[in-house]
């Protein structure tokens, strides 16, 4: 084991990453997801370098972002950090059909794709172990439920990676009339599911109920990148991944700090209470915020929710 891990520490990145300003670099690859055996498209993954070292400290933070959003919108944490956290660097992804990745807009086939092309970029990146580096997956809604995805399913894969988890407002329930419709008999017999499937009948959230600063709901119905209407097929699998992703959750053995917005509706709260309940209270950090709403990174007091996360890192980064 040791021999090996020594050649890991040796080995090269298997991406090219193109370097922009700033200690920042970006790389794509193709997705796992396969249609008619072709990738759907090209994922777009932007890294963020420490701006300065610390020999105490060498993190770096898997960003995963919500439904119909991307990696733009950890934008004003990722800056806040690299100011006044030395040692502490950020991978962001954008899902397949979000941000800058291609793929049909708003759209994916099946969930597990989500997951197996986060997969695919932390096995990609080596770890260097020889320096201490700390890996902490930080997901957000969608993305809260990928990484959670990720850790029960390919544990033996990635477990020895992960050093923490940071979850925030990752409860989605949908109440919608088409998908009951689009699983009902006579429906699937009339064998229009794939039509109704990519359909887009559902606008996500209204953006009072995503953010209270009116400067930043101005600003989120402006950017060109977010997606306000995913298709029902999403939605679906979405819903469906719900069912066991909790529940295996709970043998989950790494350090985790959830963030929930009091200001979202009680079924995300109760949702994320009763998620937390299994979780071993040695290892978890609960933090509530009444002042924001669903997006806490954007919104009006996210300054507390960052010096939150940092305090937290800082308990557990020795």
């Amino acid at each position: 084991m040791e021999t090996e891990n020594k050649i890991n520490d040796l080995m090269i990145e298997k991406y090219s990453w193109q370097n922009l300003e700033n200690k920042i670099s970006v790389t794509q690859y193709p997705s796992t997801e396969l249609i008619n055996g072709i990738s759907s498209g090209q994922i777009y993954i932007k890294k963020y370098e420490a701006l300065k070292k610390d020999p105490a400290r060498n993190i770096t933070i898997f960003l995963l972002h919500d439904l119909g959003q991307y990696h733009g919108r950890f934008n004003y944490f990722i800056n806040w950090t690299r100011l006044k956290m030395p040692g502490i660097s950020f991978v962001a992804i954008d899902f397949v059909g979000h941000g800058l990745s291609s793929g049909t807009r708003g759209h994916f086939e099946h969930f597990d794709s989500l997951v197996t092309d986060v997969l695919e970029l932390v096995t990609g990146k080596i770890k260097n172990n020889t320096q201490n580096e700390k890996w902490l997956l930080m997901g957000h809604g969608l993305g809260g439920i990928v990484a959670l995805d990720l850790l029960n399913r390919f544990q033996s894969k990635i477990s020895h990676k992960i050093d923490g988890i940071i979850l925030s407002n990752f409860i989605l329930k949908f109440e919608s009339i088409f998908l009951q419709i689009e699983e009902s008999a006579p429906f699937r017999k009339l064998k229009l599911t794939n039509l109704i499937s990519h359909s887009r009948p559902l606008r996500l959230q209204k953006s009072e109920d995503v953010l209270i600063c009116p400067k930043e709901i101005l600003r989120y119905e402006q950017d060109p990148l977010i997606i306000h209407r995913p298709t029902l097929n999403v939605l679906k699998e979405i819903h469906l991944k719900m069912a066991s992703v909790y529940q295996d959750s709970y043998f989950l053995d790494k350090p985790m700090m959830l963030l929930t917005s009091l200001g979202t509706g009680d079924l995300q709260k109760k949702g994320i209470d009763y998620f937390a309940k299994g979780i071993k209270k040695d290892l978890l950090r609960e933090k509530k915020y009444t002042h924001n709403k669903h997006d806490l990174y954007n919104d009006s007091e996210r300054v507390n929710v960052f010096e939150d996360i940092m305090d937290w890192i800082k308990i557990y980064e020795n």
